[in-house]
């Protein structure tokens, strides 16, 4: 990647930070349950209201994608259906719930959004939705939501700045990600630290967590306990996060060529990316890459740095990348 004068583009992204807004994509909690039901939303192209619960029961209306409606669910896969909360207004049928999403949590964009064919921002995009679209959730998985399209599922990065990511602290769970063009199954811990006000899911058996109050980092079991090397270390600041840019930038650059750029992450949106991979004047790599992030918070900021082996670039160093992405910033902001 070209190198630009860090000097320069620190001072364009110094004023960039003071714009950035926090994401105000949403997470909206199921309903629940109302005077008579649940509500529920048709997730196929049609589906037809019968007089009984059976398939060879006369139809008495036909419902369509994305069409509400309030339901008892009953045993056997069939559901009472209201066509709405008026409990004067009697039920209107029965509905097969294999095409339903019964009570289910739902996502509103803030803006143009992206949807994958599978939990990977690499993935091929399947849809674009519009701004102030609403989604019903099928699933809420390790920071992507399975959401419903036209008789079809897609995968959204759960939104920034979205708390109640829908997982305990401690929590563990299996999740795939690609490495060196592979799918790997990686065994996750979700992680959160109201202090920092942040949730994020670590790999923990590559890695293992040292939390406190105000900072979060994480050592491999496979060095030496005595002397472990800090894999990603996150800290909150005071400060704004043009301020610490200029206070990193100043340090690194003592040292290395570094490269400043902006950067998205899926969980957190924007935030600058510091890169110190080159060893200054030359175009040797240290032994040590280097990489910081600084994510804005409402107030003040989150420094995430990583350190990693040239050796390991591929291995601790692409699962750090995929970590990143899984941070999320609690109710847009941190303590």
């Amino acid at each position: 990647m070209k190198k630009w004068n860090w000097l320069t583009i620190l001072t364009v992204w110094i004023l960039a930070l003071g714009t950035i807004g926090i994401g105000r994509a949403e997470i909206l909690p199921a309903h629940g349950e109302g005077q008579i039901g649940l509500q529920a939303v048709i997730l196929c192209e049609t589906l037809t209201v019968r007089k009984e619960p059976s398939v060879s029961s006369q139809a008495v209306k036909t419902l369509h994608y994305g069409d509400l409606l309030i339901v008892q669910p009953q045993t056997g896969g069939w559901a009472q259906c209201f066509l709405s909360d008026d409990v004067d207004g009697g039920p209107v049928g029965w509905v097969n719930e294999d095409y339903l999403a019964i009570d289910p949590a739902w996502y509103r964009t803030e803006k143009q959004t992206p949807v994958y064919a599978w939990n990977d921002t690499m993935a091929p995009k399947v849809a674009l939705l519009d701004e102030n679209t609403t989604l019903p959730i099928l699933k809420n998985e390790g920071g992507w939501l399975i959401v419903s399209l036209r008789g079809a599922v897609g995968w959204i990065a759960a939104p920034a700045g979205a708390s109640g990511i829908g997982r305990r602290d401690g929590e563990r769970f299996e999740t795939t990600i690609m490495l060196e063009g592979m799918e790997e199954t990686v065994s996750y811990e979700h992680a959160v630290n109201a202090a920092m006000g942040i949730e994020f899911d670590y790999d923990y058996d590559m890695l293992r967590r040292r939390s406190e109050a105000n900072r979060e980092y994480f050592v491999s079991p496979y060095d030496d306990p005595e002397a472990p090397l800090d894999y990603l270390e996150v800290k909150y600041f005071a400060e704004d996060a043009g301020t610490i840019a200029a206070s990193i930038c100043a340090d690194l650059s003592q040292d290395f060529d570094i490269t400043i750029e902006p950067w998205t992450l899926d969980r957190a949106g924007s935030c600058v990316r510091i890169d110190a991979s080159v060893i200054k004047g030359t175009d040797l790599m240290p032994d040590m890459l280097q990489t910081v992030y600084i994510i804005p918070a409402a107030q003040g900021c989150i420094v995430a740095a990583s350190h990693c082996a040239i050796e390991s670039a591929e291995g601790f160093g692409h699962r750090i990348d995929y970590m990143m992405n899984t941070f999320s910033l609690l109710n847009g902001q941190a303590e």
